[in-house]
């Protein structure tokens, strides 16, 4: 019972999907007399105003000609305006042209859908509703025989499918005799099949299934036999019978399952059933049959994975391989495979051949993906072999699959990283021999031959990029992959042999360059080689030096393409570039918290003092090839990323003899963190003005850097503040680390107010206040320290200089405010001054006049009387000179 219900919902997912593709069909078809009727109504109507406009002329000349056989006095002078009139009549003679009319509003795509598709319905919905009830009536007909008893199993069986043949001989017969019929829209003698088809499917499944009359050999057989047979009728009544046989045909296999789990026999049935319907798709002319037979075909594919052993890995193998002849190159090439096409093709191009890229990476990716993941042997060597021979050919038979070249150059470093897995042992590398043998060999002799292929194909058909691109870097790639898996011990070892393959290859790429500018060839081609024969001589020196060795030499790389482009002024795209860049940064990013780089040291120095500075030279060196272009913005940010990333790790490292653990950051590293990533920050914001469209990101990393300086400030003023603990802040007055705790804050606090300012004038006088809190911090505690040494915590107290030198000093200061603001005209710097001067004489009359007795106290007032009177004298001839009457 279960599976009569799971039969007859695909039997009405089926119905329903060849009714939406006749109605697409039908819908199509109309649309098409649709515009024929337009365009005869256009040409009729263009007919008659043309018959029109020539009659009248006609009439006037006759009209003219019987005035004068009468001899009427015509005046001599309208003579012109006659002729004229003859040439153009007056407009009051020309008949009325008939009024526009008013377009009528264009209905939406989707109204338009549906009322094509709600008229193709009315049109064949008795056909349609009738396929459906011939098809129940055969289910309902078997279940009710099946249920009541009334016949034998074998006699309930013979009448319905005679029930069904009948269905189907009279399809045949109506197609046969009604000539209009014929072609896509035979939808009646369709829908008679459909119905006799499923009717067949449905009492196979009954005999194998209830009535164990047959076996699963048997079963499967004959319902593939059914689903085929369908498929092949199609090619005479329509699409509809294509969709029902090749549902059918794949669906067999999950309806009999003989549990055997026999992989050769379901990859041979599903192949063929791909065959067969691939020959239908092609008659039938439909691409959504060719969506169908794919899904199929793939699915039953990746399902053959589950059913993977290590005797059956070379039928997949083969099976993936066939898939790719069968299904993409023969639709292409042809079945002789004689179908060539050498033309070159753009990048844009070439990514849009479509679906060829898709069902490439359909086969070729689980297959390499479980070869990385199962027990490499030699039958997965065999076979990624094989497989990049085969997308080789290809690409020499047609132009458009040229990027797959990459895809073999990406099967062949995988095979190399799959060896590797398997056959690391520790004494492999006890002989000498090892480059030649297992990954290594393997390696050095994938990347000499796709080497060899692109050089020899890129020489007879020079206009194709990608053999020049394969040329230039296979073994580039090659043995940058082999660098990466041998151990350092190793290297000493194979960097010979490396070494002699890069600077030849490199010598090779330089005298194709050479070669290539004799012949009329493009920038982009002579280009190719130039950049591969300095990757592969950058790769040689990287060998030679550490880890950071490779940092180098991509930096390097990145100035050789620039300077390249500058000199030969090619128009590269940037995304090449940026993409290098990129990978650079990130490698220089998280290199100082990799464990490998702890004790990593370059010509006897820390690595980060050697690599970020010339990472920082080497990118605005690159940025001055590229005079007005994005690209330079781009480089400059990165050298930005990296002086940021230098002064970061390095400033703690110095001090405290690791990079930052900001999980466990002491007193001093949150001072120089704050300092540091504040100073970048203004300096993205600065940047941001001369970015271009990358203004944005500047300005979001400006404001992140700020924002975590503010936080690392805010925890240094409440958790770790030297007025509230016993820190050590240095001896030197001045020059000690209250200088970076809040003196420099300050400084770089006014840059950020004034870079916000044109962004969000809003918060600029919050800013502008943080500011005036970190110099009256910084100030205070300098004199703090000067009296009280390298520790400054307040409950120390303090002397009576101590409290006398804050205020003469604040005197001083707020004068000189005063003074600045009336020199520039500012009002606020004014009322800044006027407000220090104010505290000071509240501090004054509070604090430090307290304690005094006697003559001080006296002098104590008369000194603050007389500098109170000469500052006033002071500002009133500030305010005669600044405004004279």
């Amino acid at each position: 019972m279960d599976d009569l219900v799971g039969l007859a919902v695909i039997v009405i997912l089926v119905v329903v999907a060849g009714a939406i593709c006749g109605l697409i069909a039908l819908v199509q078809l109309n649309g098409l007399k649709q515009e024929v009727a337009v365009l005869r109504a256009k040409i009729t109507h263009l007919q008659t105003h043309k018959s029109i406009s020539q009659s009248e002329p006609q009439s006037e000349a006759s009209t003219a000609q019987a005035a004068l056989s009468r001899s009427e006095p015509i005046d001599h002078k309208a003579q012109p305006n006659l002729t004229s009139q003859n040439a153009s009549p007056p407009v009051i003679n020309q008949p009325s042209a008939p009024p526009k009319k008013a377009k009528p509003a264009k209905a939406s795509a989707i109204e338009l859908l549906f009322n094509k598709l709600r008229a193709g319905f009315e049109q064949n919905w008795m056909t349609w509703i009738g396929a459906i009830a011939l098809a129940f009536g055969g289910i309902f007909l078997a279940k009710y025989s099946l249920e009541a008893g009334l016949l034998s199993p074998v006699m309930r069986l013979s009448l319905g499918g005679l029930f069904g043949l009948g269905l189907i001989a009279a399809a045949a017969y109506l197609h046969h005799k009604r000539i209009i019929f014929e072609g896509f829209n035979n939808y009646i003698p369709a829908a008679l099949a459909s119905g006799g088809f499923i009717t067949c499917f449905a009492l196979t499944l009954l005999a194998y299934s209830s009535y164990d009359m047959l076996s699963p050999t048997v079963a499967f057989f004959a319902l593939a036999i059914i689903a085929i047979s369908a498929s092949a009728m199609a090619l005479r009544l329509g699409p509809l019978l294509a969709v029902l046989g090749i549902i059918g045909a794949y669906s067999v296999p999950i309806w009999v399952s003989t549990g055997s789990g026999n992989l050769f026999a379901l990859l041979m049935y599903v192949g063929f059933v791909s065959l067969s319907a691939a020959l239908v798709a092609h008659k039938v002319q439909r691409i959504w049959l060719w969506y169908l037979l794919w899904a199929g075909h793939i699915g039953w594919y990746l399902v053959g994975f589950t059913l993977l052993k290590a005797n059956t890995v070379w039928l997949m193998g083969m099976f993936a391989l066939l898939s790719i002849i069968g299904l993409i190159a023969i639709p292409r090439l042809g079945l002789k495979l004689n179908v060539r096409e050498h033309r070159p093709h753009s990048l844009k191009r070439l990514l849009k051949v479509l679906p060829d890229h898709l069902l490439l990476l359909a086969f070729i990716a689980p297959l390499i993906f479980t070869m990385l993941i199962s027990h490499f042997d030699m039958q997965w060597q065999t076979i990624g072999v094989l497989s990049i021979v085969l997308i080789l050919f290809l690409v020499l038979k047609n132009s458009r699959w040229d990027i797959w070249q990459g895809v073999a150059l990406v099967i062949s470093t995988l095979l190399v990283i799959g060896a590797e897995r398997t056959h690391l042992s520790p004494n492999l590398f006890d002989d000498a021999l090892f480059i030649f043998k297992n990954e290594y060999g393997l390696g050095l002799l994938l990347g000499l031959l796709l080497t060899a292929f692109g050089l020899y194909y890129g020489k007879k058909q020079i206009k194709r990029l990608a053999f020049h691109v394969t040329g230039a870097f296979s073994a580039f790639v090659m043995i940058a992959t082999l660098y990466t898996l041998i151990p350092n011990s190793a290297l000493s070892t194979a960097y010979p042999l490396w070494a002699v393959v890069l600077f030849v290859v490199a010598a090779i790429l330089i005298k194709c360059a050479q070669h290539l500018a004799q012949h009329n060839t493009t920038l982009f081609q002579r280009f190719t080689y130039w950049v591969g024969a300095n990757a592969n001589i950058t790769l040689a020196i990287t060998m030679l030096l550490s880890d950071s060795g490779l940092t180098i030499a991509l930096a390097v790389q990145v100035l050789l393409i620039s300077l390249l482009i500058k000199r030969y002024s090619v128009p590269m795209p940037h995304w090449p570039i940026k993409a290098l860049v990129a990978a650079l940064l990130l490698r220089l990013t998280l290199s100082p918290w990799t464990p490998s780089y702890d004790a990593l040291t370059v010509f006897g120095l820390h690595w980060s003092i050697v690599v970020y500075p010339l990472c920082i030279a080497l990118f605005f060196a690159a940025a001055r090839c590229f005079k007005a272009s994005q690209l330079k913005v781009w480089l400059e940010g990165a050298a930005l990323h990296c002086l940021a990333l230098f002064i970061t790790t390095e400033t703690s490292y110095q001090l405290v003899g690791h990079y930052p653990q900001f999980d466990s950051l002491n007193f001093y590293e949150q001072i120089l963190l704050t300092c540091n990533w504040l100073a970048l920050g203004c300096v993205y914001l600065h940047r941001s003005k001369l970015a271009g469209t990358l203004a944005k990101l500047y300005q979001v990393a400006g404001f992140v850097l700020a924002g975590l300086a503010g936080l690392f400030a805010i925890k240094t003023l409440l958790d770790d503040n030297p007025l509230f603990e016993s820190l050590y802040i240095g001896e030197l007055p001045i020059f000690n680390w209250l200088l970076l705790l809040w003196l420099v804050p300050a400084g770089l606090t006014l840059w950020l107010a004034k870079l916000i300012k044109p962004i969000k004038a809003k918060a600029t006088p919050f800013i502008l206040a943080v500011a005036g809190g970190f110099v009256l911090l910084a100030i205070n505690s300098f004199i703090r320290q000067y009296w009280q040494g390298p520790y400054i915590y307040l409950s120390k107290g303090a002397s009576n200089a101590e409290l006398y030198s804050y205020s003469v000093i604040w005197l001083i200061l707020g004068a000189g405010t005063v003074i600045f603001g009336h020199l520039k005209n500012q009002l606020l710097i004014q009322k800044v001054g006027l407000g220090l001067l104010a505290a000071v004489i509240v501090k004054v009359f509070l604090i430090d006049m307290a304690n005094l007795e006697g003559l001080l106290k006296a002098l104590s007032f008369i000194g603050l009387g007389l500098s109170l009177v000469g500052l006033s004298w002071l500002f009133q001839k500030l305010r005669s000179r600044a405004n004279p009457v």
